[in-house]
């Protein structure tokens, strides 16, 4: 449907901003996020969390994977073993 159709048709559907999908896609991860390294999520290497807050509602969103030392270290090395493949496949693939 175009632009013109939808302004004369006022069938807009639900907003952009309606939370469903993003709450639905965040129940179907366990609403738990661990580091994404290495192409994966994984969880923090010391096992510390942190709860994600929807300002809107004061409601827990996710627990998300609080980052060490270890962890940077991981994702660093996980980045630089890809680097030159990465860079390879130029800019318009990125």
């Amino acid at each position: 449907m175009s632009i013109p159709e939808l302004f004369e048709s006022m069938s807009w559907g639900p907003a952009p901003e309606a939370p469903g999908k993003a709450l639905a896609w965040l129940d179907s991860h366990g609403r738990t996020f661990g580091h994404f390294i290495d192409g994966r999520f994984i969880p923090p290497s010391q096992e510390e969390w942190f709860e994600t807050i929807n300002p809107a509602t004061g409601e827990v969103l996710a627990q998300v994977a609080r980052g060490s030392a270890d962890d940077v270290e991981a994702a660093v090395r996980a980045a630089r073993a890809v680097q030159q493949a990465w860079w390879a496949i130029g800019g318009h693939a990125r």
